[in-house]
């Protein structure tokens, strides 16, 4: 079983972030966004979940865990979205 799940209330709460970012949670899209653009964020996740699908990999050897990684990567995709969108109409 995966530490993540075995130790959830641990990896339930906030990280790798600093104190300022935690005030400022819009800064570290900020951050990210002028590091990576939003093509740049699709190929990523793409490839990752390509790798998952295309290797030998016993995470994923059912079609429903496939199904499942598949749409987390959509959900992904929708955020990275909405994050851009919304840095977009903060600059404004």
């Amino acid at each position: 079983m995966s530490v993540f799940l075995e130790r959830k209330e641990m990896f339930d709460q906030v990280l790798l972030l600093a104190e300022d970012e935690m005030r400022d949670p819009v800064g570290v899209f900020e951050r990210f966004f002028s590091d990576y653009r939003l093509h740049e964020c699709r190929f990523i996740l793409w490839e990752m979940v390509q790798t998952c699908l295309t290797t030998e990999n016993t995470e994923f050897e059912s079609p429903e865990d496939r199904a499942n990684l598949l749409m987390r990567y959509k959900d992904f995709e929708r955020l990275l979205e909405a994050c851009t969108l919304m840095l977009k109409k903060t600059e404004k």
